[in-house]
């Protein structure tokens, strides 16, 4: 017997699943969360996470920190994104660490020298397109005369002769 509540969880198609696959390729420690869909398009949930540079102190500490990142991505059927993600990020503070082998690098600063994380840029950004709007110049009017013939050339030619004058006042 088959549950009457079952809920089928929604799949990515071809197009969609190539794009969330370049994307996990391109950024390392990166799994997809969560899929849901929202208006006939499909939502992937990404989490991904890396490590700040490393300052050593001695050749047995140094100090670290983690950016992890979170982006909600609406997809097309064709497998682009339909909207700039909405993206956030979160810094761990540089922690002490041991290390089991010998390090060698960078000596020790101070702190606030040598530890400056940049702000993280949100990786997927979906510029508007330019629609090409083109104004109109107006056009001067020029008024054509039709030739007349026949009776509406006589009364054309009497209302010359006459000056004008309207039929009502005669």
């Amino acid at each position: 017997m088959k549950n009457k509540s079952s809920y089928r969880k929604p799949r990515l198609n071809k197009k969609q699943r190539a794009w969330v696959n370049s994307f996990l390729a391109s950024h390392p420690n990166a799994r997809v969360r969560n899929i849901y869909e929202l208006d006939g398009d499909r939502v992937v949930e990404i989490e991904w996470w890396e490590n700040t540079n490393p300052i050593i102190l001695d050749p047995k500490t140094y100090i670290q920190g983690i950016i992890s990142y979170k982006i909600r991505v609406k997809l097309r059927k064709f497998g682009d994104a339909r909207k700039t993600a909405e993206f956030s990020y979160r810094i761990t503070p540089p922690q002490k660490r041991s290390a089991s082998w010998h390090l060698t690098g960078q000596l020790s600063l101070e702190l606030p020298q040598c530890y400056e994380v940049t702000e993280p840029n949100n990786p997927v950004i979906v510029k508007p397109k330019r629609r090409n709007i083109k104004t109109k110049k107006v056009k001067k009017f020029i008024q054509h005369t039709l030739p007349l013939s026949g009776i509406s050339a006589q009364l054309h030619t009497i209302n010359i002769e006459d000056g004008g004058v309207p039929l009502s006042e005669q």
